[in-house]
């Protein structure tokens, strides 16, 4: 199989073997399986919808020091974070707060404005977007935001 043909046929279906790998996982194997997260709306009940064109999965790892704060943006792909260390608190533009903290996953709030500052220490985020090719997975508020 040459890469030009995995490119084209087979890695839009990658993702989606992943999905249904993990969903059933638990069925097929004696080892702990721990359900993190399943939604389908944002930590605030905002809805999550996917972008067109080519998917790309991007992860980051974010790292803050205590009281060092994202300052206000907004993500136009969903975007779900695990807090491997710390605590975070993420509150929107128009008031709306959640509190995150070590071992906690949520999904981000989407095309909203919000900020997030680490509190009770330092912080750790692993943030994966489930984007487009050519989409930001993050905007300034002036970018497009609302």
């Amino acid at each position: 199989m040459n890469g030009s043909f995995m490119n084209r046929r087979l890695k839009p279906y990658f993702f989606g073997m992943l999905v249904f790998a993990f969903t059933s996982i638990s069925s097929i194997v004696s080892a702990a399986v721990e359900p993190l997260l399943q939604s389908s709306t944002s930590w605030d009940g905002g809805e999550i919808s996917y972008p067109k064109g080519k998917a790309e999965v991007t992860a980051m790892k974010l790292t803050l020091a205590e009281n060092e704060d994202v300052p206000f943006h907004c993500h136009p792909v969903p975007t779900f974070g695990y807090i491997a260390s710390g605590a975070v608190e993420v509150v929107t533009k128009n008031g709306d707060k959640t509190i995150l903290r070590e071992g906690d996953v949520a999904i981000e709030v989407m095309n909203t404005v919000h900020k997030g500052i680490a509190i009770e220490g330092p912080l750790e985020i692993i943030v994966f977007y489930a984007g487009a090719e050519g989409i930001k997975t993050t905007l300034k508020p002036e970018e497009g935001c609302r």
